[in-house]
C-alpha cells in the first residue's frame, strides 16, 4: 500500500514504480482523515492513464469531500495475468482485499467500497470473506457499498467456453458457484438499508448503478436484490457510466449523495455511557465526569475521533440532569446515530447504563467497557466478550484511570476491533 499525499487529486508521474501496490491512498495536505473511499476496477480495468476505468470520477470526489481520503485498488486481470507469476484467482484476491480493509486500513473507522464491473464482485466477496470468517468488528467499518454496472448473477454475455482460458471468466459464469456464494451470504447475513441495525446481521447501505446501454450486463444483475430506490439507471455503456464529464447532474451527483449517506450515517464516533444519578455524592459526581472528560480529550488525539457523545457533556452538577423522559430519548437517539459504544464502570451502581448498554449490543454496535472488576457487572454482560454476538465486545480491567489512556494511546481506534485484549 502507498500513500500519496497532495493538495490536489493528481495522477503520479511513474505509475510503473507502484504498479505492484494494491492500493494507492491520495491523502489531503494537512489532513489526518479517518474515513475513506475505495475504487476497484473490472475486467481488463485499471487505476491511472488516459484509458483509466475511473475517468475524473476519483479526482470530483477528492475536490468534493475534504474529509474523505480516495484509494484506487489494482489487481490482474485477462491478459495481465499470463506475465506476473503472483497473479491471483479472484477467490484469493478477495481475500487480499478483506486482509487490507482488517490490517492496512484499521485506522479508518469508515471505508466505503466503490466496485465497476467485476471490481463490484470483488469488492463483494471480499466482504463475504470477512463475513465467513465472522470478522464483524471489521464488517462495521465499512459504511457502504456502491456496485456500478456489476453481474451480480454473472454475464450472460461471457461463453461458458472462454472459462477454460482464464479464471476470471469462471468468476462471471452466470449462476456459477463464485457468484452462488457470493449472493447467499449477502443475503443470510447482511442488511442494505442504513435505517436498519440489528443482533444478528450486518447493515453496509448498498446500492447500485446501472448502464441503460449496457451491452455486457442485464439490468435484473446489476440491480438484483436491491429494492428500486436504491437503483439507478443512467444513460451509457458498460464503461461510460463510470467516467462523468462534470459534476453536474447525472450519475455523478447520484453517487455523491449516496456516499453523503455513508458519511453521515453515524453522527458520533463513540457513544460514552457512564452513571451519572446513580453516584452517591456531588463530588463523587464531579470526579468521574473530568475522568470522562479526559478521556474524551485522548480519544480525539490519539484516535482521531472527530465527534463523541456523553451525556454528562454539559452537566457541572448532578442537580443539571434533564428530565428522566427527556433524558432517555436523547441518549437512544444519539446512541442509535454512534459507531462505537464506550463504557465506563469504575464501581458497582444501580445504574441506566447497564440499559443502554444492552441496547448497544441490540443496535449492533462494537462495545468496550472499562472495569475495576468484571465481576461488578452483570452475570451477562461480564460474559459478554465470549458471546457470538453482531458486535463484538471487549472488557479491560484496570486499577487506576490512567492505564485506561495508557490502553487507548497505544491502540487507539483498535481497541474496538481487537481479537484478543491486549
Amino acid at each position: 500500500m502507498k500513500t500519496i499525499t497532495q493538495a490536489h487529486y493528481v495522477e503520479p508521474e511513474n505509475t510503473e514504480s507502484i504498479r505492484e501496490e494494491p492500493l494507492v491512498i491520495h491523502r489531503k495536505e494537512g489532513k489526518r482523515n479517518n474515513q475513506l473511499i475505495v475504487f476497484v476496477h473490472g475486467l481488463s480495468g485499471s487505476r491511472y492513464g488516459k484509458d483509466s476505468t475511473w475517468g475524473e470520477f476519483p479526482a470530483f470526489i477528492f475536490a468534493d469531500f475534504p474529509l474523505l481520503d480516495v484509494g484506487l485498488y489494482e489487481y490482474q486481470t485477462l491478459s495481465a495475468r499470463w506475465r506476473l507469476r503472483e497473479s491471483l484467482d479472484l477467490k484469493k484476491e478477495a481475500q487480499v482485499l478483506a486482509d487490507l480493509i482488517r490490517d492496512e486500513l484499521s485506522n479508518y473507522v469508515s471505508v466505503i467500497l466503490v466496485g465497476h464491473s467485476m471490481g463490484g464482485l470483488l469488492c463483494k466477496a471480499a466482504i463475504s470473506r470477512l463475513v465467513v470468517n465472522n470478522e464483524k468488528d471489521i464488517l462495521s467499518r465499512i459504511s457502504g457499498l456502491i456496485l456500478m454496472a456489476t453481474p451480480q448473477l454473472g454475464s450472460m454475455r461471457v461463453p461458458n467456453w472462454l472459462g477454460k482460458f482464464s479464471t476470471d471468466f469462471q468468476a462471471l459464469k452466470p449462476h456459477g458457484e463464485f457468484i452462488s456464494e457470493i449472493n447467499n451470504t449477502f443475503e443470510n447475513h447482511l442488511e442494505f438499508d442504513e435505517r436498519i441495525a440489528g443482533v444478528d446481521r450486518v447493515t453496509i447501505p448498498t446500492w447500485a448503478v446501472l448502464g441503460a446501454s449496457d451491452f455486457w450486463v442485464d439490468q435484473m444483475s446489476a440491480g438484483i436484490g436491491l429494492a428500486a430506490r436504491r437503483k439507478k439507471i443512467a444513460r451509457g455503456s458498460h464503461t461510460e457510466i463510470v467516467k462523468p464529464k462534470d459534476k453536474d447532474g447525472g450519475i455523478y451527483s447520484w453517487v455523491r449523495d449516496r456516499i453523503e449517506v455513508c458519511l453521515s450515517r453515524f453522527k458520533y464516533d463513540v457513544f460514552i455511557a457512564s452513571a451519572m444519578a446513580g453516584l452517591a455524592t456531588e463530588e463523587d459526581y464531579r470526579v468521574n465526569r473530568n475522568i470522562i472528560l479526559e478521556l474524551q480529550q485522548q480519544l480525539r488525539d490519539t484516535c482521531n475521533f472527530q465527534s463523541t457523545f456523553y451525556a454528562g457533556q454539559a452537566l457541572t452538577s448532578k442537580a443539571e440532569f434533564d428530565a428522566q423522559d427527556l433524558s432517555l430519548e436523547e441518549d437512544i437517539r444519539a446512541l442509535s446515530e454512534s459507531r462505537y459504544f464506550l463504557l465506563f464502570y469504575p464501581q458497582k451502581l444501580v445504574s441506566s447504563v447497564i440499559f443502554v448498554a444492552g441496547l448497544a449490543l441490540a443496535l449492533g454496535k462494537p462495545s468496550v467497557y472499562f472495569v475495576q472488576d468484571r465481576r461488578d457487572l452483570p452475570f451477562l454482560m461480564a460474559h459478554a466478550d465470549q458471546a457470538s454476538l453482531n458486535a463484538r465486545v471487549k472488557i479491560y480491567e484496570y486499577s487506576a484511570e490512567n492505564e485506561i489512556f495508557k490502553l487507548i494511546r497505544k491502540h487507539g481506534a483498535r481497541l474496538w476491533r481487537a481479537h484478543r485484549a491486549p
